[in-house]
């Protein structure tokens, strides 16, 4: 894909439009033809991964509690709005099915089994066979270094930040990382030039504004992160003419 077409990436499923981390999220980035669609993944008290932001249930759903102390089969009953349920990454696979990426963002809170978690996931993404049109995003470095060491041949690792400092470029180079995801804030010509010079992607987020969306499109963002994947979409539609 060119520089000028950047990939339109739904944030925590469509967050815009529907309840986040849902599958009614997921089949909405599908219906609007999005390229992608990101989602947030933490391990409940099964050890399985699901879909959630928050290390607690309370903001997102009507339930309350922390996820890890939360059972697959309680999750079963707490709603996550507009009758959705807290779907397992094995849910969001089967959905996704290849059609679009799917970019799986690993939370980590003081304390989680980062090697855990890492392995939980890989699991999932291979008995799918998704390993082709996933991608793994974390903040967390000790996450990025364990996903780097342990996924296959192929794999995709991208690692979240602000704004690239010293310590995560080392990261990239040692580990031979494939992306870098950095805040709107943080997008400058000088990170995608190096982002470039190092043959990584240069992901950027949550942008929802006209004016943010175009400055990422001009600068040459490799795919773009937001709430509204429509916007995004709509200025890749004016630029092209």
């Amino acid at each position: 894909m060119s520089h000028d077409t950047p990939l339109v990436i739904a944030h925590r499923t469509t967050m815009g439009h529907a309840p986040e981390n849902t599958l009614l999220g997921i089949r909405n980035a599908l219906a609007m033809g999005c390229d992608g669609v990101e989602i947030d993944v933490r391990l409940c008290a099964d050890g399985a991964p699901v879909l959630i932001h928050d290390d607690e249930l309370d903001r997102t759903t009507d339930g309350s509690g922390r996820i890890a102390e939360t059972t697959l089969a309680e999750l079963a009953e707490i709603e996550a709005g507009e009758g959705e349920r807290i779907p397992t990454l094995r849910d969001a696979l089967a959905l996704v099915d290849g059609q679009m990426l799917l970019v799986v963002e690993l939370k980590v809170t003081p304390g989680d089994d980062v090697a855990a978690l890492c392995e939980a996931v890989l699991a999932e993404i291979e008995r799918a066979d998704a390993l082709a049109w996933t991608w793994l995003w974390s903040f967390d470095s000790e996450t990025v270094i364990e996903l780097a060491r342990r996924a296959p041949h192929g794999r995709r690792i991208a690692h979240l930040c602000l704004s690239p400092t010293p310590e995560v470029w080392q990261i990239a180079a040692e580990h031979r990382l494939d992306g870098i995801s950095m805040h709107g804030s943080g997008l400058t010509e000088a990170n995608i030039a190096a982002c470039r010079a190092h043959g990584m992607a240069a992901f950027v987020w949550t942008v929802n504004e006209p004016a943010d969306i175009e400055c990422c499109v001009e600068l040459g963002a490799t795919g773009i992160v937001g709430d509204y994947p429509e916007r995004i979409q709509g200025a890749l539609i004016d630029r092209l003419g």
